[in-house]
């Protein structure tokens, strides 16, 4: 082995566990609790005893599918598969907040690890890692927990794995992270199109260097270039399908269809069930919304070109929730993607004509387009946390744009990580109802009256 091989893989459990040890004490003193929607704890249990039902559930039924007397758990079934070996071991007490450091911090590690592949030298990749695991909504995921979180994080993770599979050209593998993905967050699936983008590209490119112009020479080359895409096609398609196969057979277990998947069934928000009653889970007439909180949407502030994010979003009620000065400043709604992450502006730097810069793009806007589609926003939040979905192309975009890491990408990068702390700081309230630094002053205060009894 390399002596840079030894190196990276010593240098990727260095960032796993500092990543650790960071969302861990982001969590703080409720990383060994549970939140009150720690669903996929209970599904692992479940899991284990062979059933697809809660056969024990929460304190509250929020967030989860009430049918025909049993309760579900939305989405997929990727996390809880995650969460079994933990579940085995610790029993249906374990913390879901601990399993949301565990997935967050490999997410870093594993996004460190495909930065290797993509960026040459070793102080972009730290400080580009240092963007994605602080300077993101992926710091509040990764610290708080809940269902919908761990879902995103879990997602991500594989999805970090079909990139770095696409790139390193191994097809089988691919459609399965993918499909895994998709497990944790189905409407991911449509990230195929990153996948077939990369192959056409490559193969065509490839095609183009070993052909010359005559007519015989060309009909030969079209040959073995159909011949190639089936190759990676063929194998890629049929391991996604596996995973689909196993979504619908899933689904049948549950519902007795295998194209339901239970959002109807939902014991949620009155809002959103009422949205999904009226129109559906996902329609054309929530993009204005979603398109507006992603891209422009703005802190509650007046601005003269800009209506608020409440008038754009007028089927979602507005949070009242009071919890400083800060919420009454950034709506809970959402907030654009490039205000709560500066740094993601510079991904307009990268240039098309590189290989991956095309696919790149493909992926984070057939990603984006179900999610401009979908009833909800992701409320309550900071930002636009749906961004973790597509955030690995981003990260591709973001290596082929930025080269050298100077005085612009290091103000971006820093005022990313500002509003990575303010993201946090309300998601972490908004969770656990806690203020963040209130539980260290306590905890502190604890700890010091425990010292005074023991010495004196």
């Amino acid at each position: 082995m390399k002596t840079s091989d030894v190196l990276n893989r010593y240098a990727i459990l260095l960032i796993f566990v500092a990543a650790f040890v960071f969302y861990g004490i982001s969590a703080g003193v409720k990383i060994t609790k549970q939140t009150k929607t720690p669903h996929y704890i209970y599904l692992a249990y479940s899991f284990l005893h062979g059933k697809t039902n809660l056969i024990a559930t929460p304190d509250g039924k929020f967030d989860l599918i009430s049918f025909e007397g049993k309760s579900y758990v939305i989405g997929g079934v990727a996390p809880a598969l995650l969460a079994l070996p933990f579940v085995a071991v610790f029993g249906i007490t374990f913390s879901d907040v601990l399993f949301g450091v565990f997935i967050g911090a490999l997410n870093v590690a594993m996004m460190y690890s495909l930065l290797t592949r993509l960026v040459e030298k070793t102080s972009t990749r730290i400080w580009l890692t240092v963007f994605f695991a602080s300077g993101t909504s992926h710091w509040a995921l990764a610290s708080v927990g809940s269902v919908w979180l761990n879902a995103q994080l879990t997602a991500l993770l594989f999805m970090i794995l079909f990139a770095w599979a696409t790139i390193r050209d191994e097809t089988w593998q691919a459609g399965l992270w993918l499909g895994l993905a998709s497990l944790a967050r189905p409407p991911i699936v449509v990230a195929a199109l990153f996948y077939l983008t990369y192959v056409f590209i490559r193969e065509s490119n490839i095609g183009r260097e070993q052909t010359r112009i005559d007519a015989e020479k060309k009909i030969r080359a079209l040959r073995v270039f159909s011949c190639l895409i089936l190759k990676k096609l063929i194998p890629f398609g049929l391991a996604l399908c596996g995973c689909w196969i196993f979504t619908l057979g899933y689904n049948y277990l549950r519902f007795g269809a295998p194209l339901d998947f239970g959002y109807e069934y939902l014991v949620g928000t009155k809002t959103l069930t009422d949205a999904y009653a009226a129109s559906g889970g996902f329609n054309v007439q929530y993009m204005p919304c979603n398109i507006y909180v992603s891209l422009l949407g703005a802190p509650n502030i007046d601005l003269p070109l800009l209506p608020r994010v409440n008038a754009m979003c007028a089927h979602l009620d507005p949070i009242t929730r009071d919890f400083g000065k800060a919420s009454k400043f950034f709506n809970p709604l959402g907030m654009s993607m490039f205000l709560a992450a500066p740094a993601l502006l510079l991904i307009f730097r990268a240039k098309l004509r590189d290989d991956l810069v095309v696919p790149a793009w493909v992926g984070a806007i057939s990603v984006l387009i179900p999610l401009w589609m979908y009833h909800a926003t992701g409320w309550v939040q900071f930002g636009y946390r749906f961004t973790t979905d597509f955030m690995v192309f981003i990260l591709i975009l973001l290596a082929r744009a930025v080269k050298q890491v100077g005085y612009l990408e290091k103000t971006l990068i820093g005022l990313s990580v500002i509003m990575g702390a303010i993201g946090m700081y309300l998601t972490y309230y908004s969770v656990f109802g806690l203020f963040w630094h209130e539980m260290f002053y306590k905890l502190l205060y604890e700890l010091t009256r425990k010292i005074y009894r023991i010495a004196f």
